[in-house]
């Protein structure tokens, strides 16, 4: 078994700026895991959701942001950019900053007699670690309701399982959920010639305008930009991304969840409306195998319920934070680390209650609040839990040292 002081499981943004400051640093590190898979997978007609200077591989280096790359290529660089292009330049990033990154998928993480993690690879290697950063993106976190539990993957599927959707054609297909991952699965279903209809819990779907980069003046202060979007919380937010760590938990976790709710691009407007229909106030209150296919029981607006028989059901219900679906974790390992509802429940170093044990990514909202729902938040990340790792104090460091001291104990995350 061969050892290494740091351990990356993943391959995504997260893990590959982390992976870049370490580089940097000069710190043993090894990362393990198909790079990009996660937007490689993507289906090559979807674009990104964010800005294009809000998604990158934050390194240490200057002169490589996605825009850059964008604009060297002679693509868009603000928006919308392609989730291939990103997923290409990724790639370059990889090859640039991490050349020794090991696509091998991780099998199993768990912690020895001595203290020390053991790091099961998927062709029988183990790699002894002092310390893993747990940095897996979204995979694994795909929610599904609770009515599809059962169901065999030919009838139910995810958005997050399909790079296509021509094995719909000619079928009659149901997606559910008003967020970009159900709005874009609609879309596509119907260009594949599937028969599509959309159902939304909410009174409507809501579609972003599209942004102005050269917005006047006056709107740029009444709303300035930021990389969740125009908004002054989302500037603060993007000024200050460890604030909301600091907040007390309840206030924390309800802006976490309450801040940017289901809406879709508005570049997929055209590919939608007046093309896919969508209900709207339409609850599934239930379902069941009907033969080959699946007999929705829906709720709609006025209370009545009737039933909807389609061959094929899409969840667009988007992530949710769950160290429980992280099934490479050792069972052990995963009763040992405290919880933020579903979530990991982490130090202001990205920290777990197992000793040694770090998240990153989308993993780590509910701690750290809205930014790091997205690809936005390696750029506070990468730096700060490198400097961490080196045995480094930076001054977000030394205040809260302070903060802690006098501030009450944090609320139970149990």
């Amino acid at each position: 078994m061969s050892d290494s002081d740091v351990v990356i499981v993943g391959a995504g943004p997260n893990a590959l700026s982390l992976a870049a400051h370490l580089r940097a640093r000069r710190i043993d590190f090894r990362v393990f895991g198909p790079p990009m898979k996660f937007w490689r997978d993507m289906p090559s007609s979807l674009n990104l959701k964010s800005f294009a200077f809000a998604t990158n591989v934050y390194v240490p280096d200057k002169g490589h942001t996605f825009p850059e790359w964008c604009r060297g290529r002679g693509l868009e660089d603000f928006e919308p950019c392609t989730m291939a292009s990103f997923a290409e330049y990724g790639m370059e990033m990889k090859g640039r900053f991490v050349p020794d990154l090991d696509p091998t998928l991780v099998a199993r993480v768990s912690v020895g007699a001595t203290g020390r993690f053991e790091v099961a690879l998927a062709d029988g290697r183990t790699i002894g670690a002092r310390r893993v950063v747990f940095a897996t993106g979204l995979s694994h976190l795909a929610y599904t309701p609770e009515a599809f539990s059962g169901f065999p993957p030919e009838l139910v599927s995810h958005t997050a399982d399909h790079s296509d959707y021509a094995f719909l054609r000619g079928k009659e297909v149901a997606v559910v959920g008003a967020g970009a991952s159900a709005i874009e699965a609609g879309a596509l279903v119907h260009e594949s010639g599937g028969r599509v209809t959309i159902l939304v819990r909410d009174s409507q779907a809501v579609f972003h305008t599209k942004m102005n980069p050269r917005r006047s003046l006056y709107a740029r202060l009444r709303a300035p930009n930021s990389v969740v979007g125009p908004g002054l919380t989302g500037r603060i937010l993007q000024a200050f991304p460890i604030g909301p760590h600091f907040l007390p938990e309840p206030t924390r976790v309800r802006l976490t969840k309450r801040l940017l709710g289901p809406a879709a691009p508005w570049w997929i407007t055209d590919r939608i409306v007046g093309r896919v229909p969508i209900l709207v106030r339409t609850s599934v209150v239930g379902a069941e195998r009907v033969g080959h296919r699946v007999r929705l029981r829906i709720r709609e607006a006025e209370g009545a319920e009737r039933a909807l028989d389609v061959d094929h059901v899409v969840a667009g219900t988007g992530f949710v934070p769950d160290v429980d679906r992280l099934e490479y974790l050792d069972p052990e390992l995963r009763r040992r680390i405290r919880r933020l509802e579903r979530g990991p429940a982490l130090s202001m170093n990205f920290e777990s209650s197992v000793p040694g044990g770090y998240f990153i990514g989308p993993i780590t909202a509910l701690g750290f609040g809205p930014i790091f729902r997205f690809v936005a938040g390696a750029d506070y990340t990468a730096p700060a839990l490198a400097r961490h790792l080196a045995g480094r104090t930076g001054p977000v460091e030394r205040i809260a040292r302070v903060f802690n001291a006098t501030a009450r104990p944090p609320a139970s995350a149990a």
